[in-house]
C-alpha cells in the first residue's frame, strides 16, 4: 500500500438525523489454527478445507525501501505459503517456500502469497503481492524501468534499486492457476509488468495486487499499491483496469516527526488544511446481485472514519455505497445477503505501539441498512486482514495477520444494532426496498450517522 494514502455508511440526500443508541454485547472467538506467518486472505474449498494465505517472513536476501512500511526496508526469502486446514482441524502447508518480503529482523509485513480463490468449477487461482516499485523486482521489470518516466515523489515513496541490487523475485506480482495436488503454478498476468508501462491510476509507480475474486472467467483484483481494480479473463486475456478515485480529507492529524519516517512525509510546516487521500484498495468480494465490491485501506496520515466501500456494475465505474470506515483490510457477503467489514484497526496505525495488536473490529450492514458492529475493537481482533463465510454461514476471520502469531477464529455473537437513522431506512429503500443488492444504480447519496 502506498505510503501517501494507506485506511459503511450509506449515501443518500437527507436533511434530518434521528438517532438511537444501543449497548454493545461482546463476542466469542473460537480460535481454529495458530502459528500463521503474516496471514492475509481466507477461503474455504467445496470439501470444507480452510485456506489461508501467509506472505511469509521474508529473508536475508537484497531489500528495498516499501511504501507499505513507511519506507523501511522489506528483504527478500523464501518463505511464504498457504496454510490447509482440513475439517478435523489438522493443519499443514502447501507452496511452503514461495517468495516473500518482509522487515527484518522483525519478520512483519511486506508481500508472498496474498489471496487463493475457487472458481464455479472448484479450480484454484493464487494471487502474490509486491508492496514496492516493480523495477526492483527481477532484472527483466529493471531494464524496462529504465525507461520509465517516474513522478517527482518516486524517489522518496518506492525508489528504482540498481541492477545489481534487484530482489530477483520473479515469482511475486502475479495471479497463477495453482493446482493444489501438484502444487504447480502456471502464470495468467503480471501486474509489475503492467504497472510500469501503464500506471493505470497516474501516480507513483507501485503495485501491491492484495485480494481476489473470481466471477464466472474473470478475476478481479484489488491491487491497494497501484490503486487500481483488475479485471483478468482467467486465461490472461482481455485485461481491464480501473483506477479508485481520491478523497480530499480536511485537517488531517499526522504523527510527530520521526526518524522512521522518510523526509517530507510529514510536512514540516504543519497538517495542511485539506489533503487528497489515495484510495489503497484491499477486500474484494463479489455481492448477492453480481456485481463487484471492494473496500479500502487509505493512506498515510491514515486518518480514521475515512475508508470507503464501493461497488462496481456494468459501466465499470466505482461507486461509493457505504463510508465512515477505518483501515479496512476485507469484506464479504453472508448468506443473509448482510455486508461483512473487517477493520485492520480503529485508530491509525500510527497511533499504536505494537502493530501486531491494532484495535480491530468487524462490522454489519443488513440488506435494510441497519449498521451493526458484531465484534467491538478490543473485543478480540486485533490487527485483522481477512474474512469469509464458511459452509455453516459462520464467520472466519484472520487475525494478528502482522507477524509470526496469527490465528484463524470462528466469530459467535449476538449483534446490536449501532444507532439507527431515517437516512438509513431511506438508504435500503434505494437499494431495492428489503434488499440492499437487488438495486441497480442509485444515484441518490446520503450518510448515514453513527454515535
Amino acid at each position: 500500500m502506498k505510503l501517501k494514502q494507506l485506511t459503511l455508511t450509506f449515501l443518500s440526500v437527507l436533511l434530518g438525523v434521528i438517532t438511537g443508541q444501543n449497548a454493545a454485547e461482546a463476542a466469542s472467538l473460537k480460535t481454529i489454527a495458530t502459528d500463521l506467518y503474516n496471514a492475509r486472505g481466507i477461503t474455504f474449498d467445496s470439501d470444507g478445507s480452510l485456506y489461508v494465505s501467509e506472505t511469509g517472513l521474508g529473508g536475508n536476501g537484497n531489500c528495498q525501501g516499501s511504501p507499505s512500511t513507511g519506507g523501511q526496508p522489506i528483504c527478500a526469502g523464501n518463505t511464504s505459503s498457504v496454510t490447509k486446514i482440513a475439517p478435523d482441524g489438522r493443519q499443514s502447508r502447501i507452496f511452503n517456500g514461495f517468495e516473500s518480503l518482509a522487515l527484518q529482523p522483525s519478520q512483519q509485513q511486506g508481500a508472498g502469497i496474498q489471496d487463493l480463490k475457487f472458481d464455479s468449477k472448484g479450480s484454484a487461482y493464487l494471487l502474490a503481492g509486491w508492496a514496492g516499485n516493480p523495477g526492483n523486482r527481477d532484472a527483466e521489470l529493471n531494464s524496462i524501468a529504465t525507461d520509465v518516466k517516474f513522478p517527482p515523489l518516486q524517489s522518496v515513496i518506492a525508489p528504482l534499486l540498481p541492477a545489481d541490487k534487484v530482489l530477483n523475485t520473479p515469482s511475486l506480482a502475479k495471479l497463477y492457476k495453482a493446482d493444489l495436488k501438484t502444487q504447480t503454478l502456471t502464470p495468467i498476468f503480471d501486474f509489475g509488468k503492467y504497472e510500469l508501462l501503464n500506471n493505470p491510476d497516474k501516480g507513483d509507480v507501485v503495485t501491491n495486487p492484495y485480494a481476489l475474486a473470481i466471477k464466472d472467467d474473470t478475476a478481479y483484483i484489488a491491487d491497494g499499491g497501484g490503486n487500481t481494480i483488475y479485471g483478468v479473463k482467467l486465461d490472461g486475456s482481455d485485461v481491464k483496469a480501473i483506477p479508485v478515485p481520491t478523497q480530499t480529507v480536511n485537517n488531517p492529524e499526522y504523527p510527530p516527526i520521526s526518524p522512521d519516517l522518510p523526509p517530507g512525509v510529514v510536512p514540516d510546516g504543519g497538517a495542511p488544511a485539506q489533503l487528497e487521500l489515495q484510495s489503497v484498495p484491499t477486500g474484494i468480494t463479489v455481492g448477492p446481485d453480481g456485481d463487484i465490491y471492494f473496500s479500502e485501506y487509505t493512506g498515510f496520515p491514515y486518518p480514521e472514519g475515512t475508508a470507503r466501500v464501493f461497488r462496481i456494475g456494468d459501466d465499470g465505474v466505482p461507486e461509493v455505497v457505504a463510508d465512515g470506515f477505518s483501515h479496512v483490510t476485507d469484506l464479504t457477503f453472508d448468506k443473509d445477503g448482510n455486508m461483512l467489514v473487517l477493520q485492520f484497526s480503529d485508530q491509525a496505525e500510527w497511533k499504536g505501539r505494537d502493530l501486531t495488536k491494532l484495535p480491530g473490529s468487524l462490522v454489519q450492514l443488513a440488506p435494510d441498512g441497519t449498521r451493526t458492529t458484531l465484534v467491538a475493537a478490543g473485543e478480540g481482533l486485533e490487527s485483522s486482514t481477512g474474512i469469509t463465510v464458511g459452509p455453516d454461514n459462520k464467520i472466519y476471520i484472520t487475525k494478528r495477520g502482522v507477524g509470526t502469531l496469527g490465528e484463524v477464529v470462528q466469530v459467535d455473537t449476538k449483534p446490536v444494532p449501532e444507532p439507527t437513522t431515517v437516512l438509513t431506512t431511506l438508504t435500503a429503500a434505494a437499494f431495492g426496498g428489503t434488499s440492499l443488492l437487488k438495486r441497480k444504480r442509485s444515484k441518490q447519496l446520503a450518510k448515514t450517522e453513527t454515535a
